[in-house]
């Protein structure tokens, strides 16, 4: 039996099988287009193409022996695949169903016997939701270069993902805005133009995404545009201030006509200060849901002019549900939210307004070094589930970057591949039953167990947390002083995924508006573990096909082996000192496993800068360098703060083991909030 990504619909298998290699044949189609997809698989010595022209009301079909009763299901989308007798038929209502019914037959190849002989089968196959879509920031330090894009685009339709939005703030190249882009490597007006054009020709749409209320800091706190900002939080645009507008307008004009698709995205989303500054005049007037609805509408104006309609993000519009019925019917309000919930209430709230929604999950891969797999899977495929349920029209998964994207780009594959399927099949199946079909689709097998495997760095104690995770923290922790050794151990019923205990509460980092989890020390029973998940990774990594892939692959084994090291290094030095055990001896060991973790950081450094360059362009790698370049000044400090001791006890000079001269001059970790 035969496995393929999506799931079909239906797969009905015959009792004979169909060799597909031939001395000479005769194929016949009406979409010359999509020929060679099925052509690259056979072996053939002669070959004929009869191109037929297309009528309108015919199915597109390829079609070689003799002529099948195959009837395509009517979703625009789907498509009928038979192989019978030694003849295939496949078809469907468009040329994006017939190309994803090549896509079908092409993993159907790859499982031929040795012959090329396949068993008798017909599938019929169409999506339950219209728009499978993914939005990948660039805004956050790693801009996406047009190869890697390309590359992307490319798996994205091998997975039947037609919808991609590219997250901007500040990272379009406005002629008029080159204060506030410079030195973020922008994407140019050309790259966008080539990008819709290479999206078109794999079924997906390129649409427009502007971030056009909160979450402008870069542009706010930019000389020549604060006076546009709603308070001193220098986050949301004022729509108090005309001027507001006259920007979004002429910036609108500049960036819409480079895409094909008839959508912007306006995001708008976490407006936190709106009415705390130059419109609380407004807001108090009119009260806070009507200005943003009132921002909405002209945005909606402003759009129009260049021929587009808007989606914008629902979380500030679901505080005043009374508003919606005011929303014209063209604005689509994206559902989201990122955390692991069985149930979700907000599709409801949007289907009972009768207003156009789609859902957006997301894939749990910032703020971490790996994804948050096991709360991204339930978050995508619930919330996606509900979505169906209540009407939602499209499925938006958000794959951020919080603080620097620097967690690898590939990880987040797995997260794409579940909210496809999910999206596609409206079914939930379990990853494990994914992850076989995923890896031949990408023709990486090694990725189903390393993908089984790493998901358990998040199952230790106290590693998982909603928004971050503790591994990335404790890879750049104060490696005395730090958190991760300093901090409560974990109640022993704190669970991944699960509300907090009772008696636990939660907390509010001082630029956070989200509470979180607190965190907690890692435990030597954590590191044990934690290790033998690097080890069995690093072991699995070699057989990765594909250099990029094994490159990111490697990174994150190294990276949890020297969280590892790290921690028991810190740990060790802690104890000592507290308990004043150490002789001259044990700090010259300090001193030259110090040494070597400096070297150890430094390769890391070395080896991301490798990966990230192959991915994105120079841009902002400013951010998570400078995480690197903190961690190891705090190593280098105290490997010169223990020699300084180990010179006190060689002269008989009194040695710091409360440690009170130890400074970190406010050195926690990276932020995660």
């Amino acid at each position: 039996m035969y496995t393929l990504f999506p799931v079909p619909k239906q797969m009905t298998y015959g009792t004979k099988t169909t060799c597909l290699n031939y001395k000479s044949l005769t194929v016949y189609t009406n979409c010359p287009l999509h020929i060679h997809y099925i052509l690259k698989t056979l072996s053939i010595e002669t070959l004929d193409v009869v191109t037929l022209g297309h009528t309108e009301g015919e199915s597109f079909f390829i079609r070689f022996g003799s002529v099948l009763d195959a009837i395509p299901p009517e979703h625009d989308q789907g498509f009928i695949l038979a192989i019978e007798e030694d003849s295939l038929h496949l078809c469907s209502q468009t040329e994006q169903g017939l190309f994803y019914g090549c896509l079908a037959y092409q993993q159907l190849a790859r499982q031929a016997n040795e012959d090329g002989s396949l068993l008798d089968v017909e599938i019929v196959d169409w999506p339950v939701l219209e728009n499978r879509g993914l939005m990948l920031d660039i805004s956050r330090g790693r801009v996406y270069t047009l190869d890697y894009l390309k590359q992307l685009v490319s798996k994205l339709a091998m997975l039947r993902i037609n919808v991609l939005q590219l997250y901007i703030e500040h990272t379009f190249a406005f002629s008029f805005l080159e204060d506030v882009h410079q030195g973020a490597d922008p994407i140019t007006a050309e790259e966008i133009r080539q990008l819709d054009q290479w999206c078109k020709e794999h079924y997906i749409e390129l649409q427009a995404n502007l971030q056009s209320f909160g979450h402008c800091n870069r542009l706010l706190t930019t000389k020549g545009y604060r006076h546009l900002r709603e308070s001193d939080l220098y986050w949301t645009l004022s729509p108090a201030v005309e001027e507001t507008y006259t920007l979004l307008d002429r910036m609108y004009a500049e960036f819409l006509p480079n895409f094909s698709s008839s959508v912007l995205n306006i995001d708008s989303d976490e407006t936190y200060d709106l009415g705390a500054g130059k419109s609380d005049a407004m807001v108090e007037r009119e009260g806070k849901g009507e200005v943003y609805l009132a921002h909405l509408l002209r945005l909606r104006k402003l759009a129009a002019k260049q021929g587009k309609t808007l989606m914008v993000f629902g979380d500030v519009i679901l505080h005043h549900p009374e508003l919606l019925e005011q929303i014209p019917n063209d604005i689509v309000f994206l559902d989201w939210i990122y955390d692991p919930h069985d149930e979700y209430p907000t599709p409801r709230k949007f289907a009972a307004s009768n207003r156009t929604f789609w859902v957006c999950p997301g894939t749990g891969a910032w703020n971490t070094l790996f994804p948050r797999q096991d709360g991204a899977v339930k978050n995508i495929q619930n919330l996606t589930v509900e979505g169906i349920r209540q009407g939602a029209e499209g499925m938006l998964l958000c794959d951020w970057g919080d603080h620097g994207s620097y967690t690898p780009p590939a990880f987040s594959l797995v997260a794409f591949a579940v909210a496809a399927e999910v999206s596609w099949s409206g079914k939930k199946i379990a990853l494990e039953e994914q992850l076989g079909p995923l890896s031949q689709v990408l023709g990486e097998p090694a990725l189903q167990a390393l993908h089984l495997l790493l998901p358990h760095i998040h199952r230790l104690p106290a590693f998982w947390s909603k928004n971050r995770s503790q591994c990335v923290i404790a890879l750049f922790d104060e490696p005395l002083t730090g958190r991760m050794l300093t901090s409560a151990l974990p109640p022993d019923n704190l669970e991944a995924l699960m509300p907090l205990p009772e008696g636990v509460a939660g907390v509010l980092d001082p630029e956070s508006h989200h509470p979180m989890r607190p965190l907690f020390s890692i435990s030597e029973e954590s590191i044990e573990k934690l290790q033998i998940i690097a080890h069995k990774a690093s072991a699995l990594v070699p057989d990765l096909q594909d250099y990029l892939l094994c490159s990111q692959y490697r990174w994150l084994c190294d990276a949890l082996s020297l969280v590892c090291t790290k921690l028991r290094l810190g740990r060790s030095i802690r104890t000592s000192m507290l308990s004043a055990s150490a002789d001259c001896d044990q700090f010259l060991d300090w001193e030259n496993e110090l040494r070597l973790l400096i070297g150890r950081y430094t390769q890391l450094q070395i080896d991301f800068i490798g990966w990230w360059m192959r991915v994105a362009k120079t841009s902002e790698i400013m951010i998570p360098l400078s995480y690197f370049a903190h961690i190891i000044e705090r190593l280098d400090y105290l490997k010169g703060w223990l020699g300084a001791q180990r010179k006190a006890m060689e002269t008989n000079h009194e040695v710091d083991w409360p440690m009170a001269t130890y400074e970190t001059a406010g050195y926690k970790s990276l932020p995660t909030y």
